[in-house]
């Protein structure tokens, strides 16, 4: 799980820069249109992946491994992809926009109710020792 927890907190890193980078370019423009993206690349990619990263540091050992290695991936890719297609859709909205971003938000949909899986479901999360 440590390998999890340090990809997650990577990624968590990237998606800062770019929510980063994208509020200065909001900012410096003063074109907000970008907004609602700028805030869920933060939310959604760095806060979230973070703590997902500092939980698979925490809790070590799991014995739902494949819905965790699921959960992993889908978050990193819903939680890079959501935001991104959503930026996408805002500044040009048509069909291949629209299904991108809504495809992109079950995959982040997913990667929540995986979470919530493992949380309920996962015996040895909080198996006392």
């Amino acid at each position: 799980m440590h390998n999890y927890s340090k990809w997650l907190m990577r990624m968590a890193a990237i998606y800062a820069l770019i929510g980063a980078l994208i509020g200065s370019d909001v900012a410096g423009r003063k074109e907000y249109t970008m907004v609602p993206g700028h805030g869920h690349i933060l939310v959604v990619g760095w806060l979230t992946l973070f703590v997902y990263g500092l939980f698979y540091h925490v809790f070590q050992e799991i014995g739902m491994k494949r819905t965790a290695k699921l959960h992993v991936w889908t978050s990193i890719i819903g939680g890079g992809l959501m935001p991104l297609s959503m930026l996408a859709y805002y500044t040009n909205e048509n069909t291949v926009t629209l299904i991108t971003f809504i495809s992109s938000a079950s995959v982040l949909l997913l990667a929540i109710i995986l979470f919530v899986i493992l949380m309920f479901f996962d015996k040895k999360i909080f198996a006392k020792n």
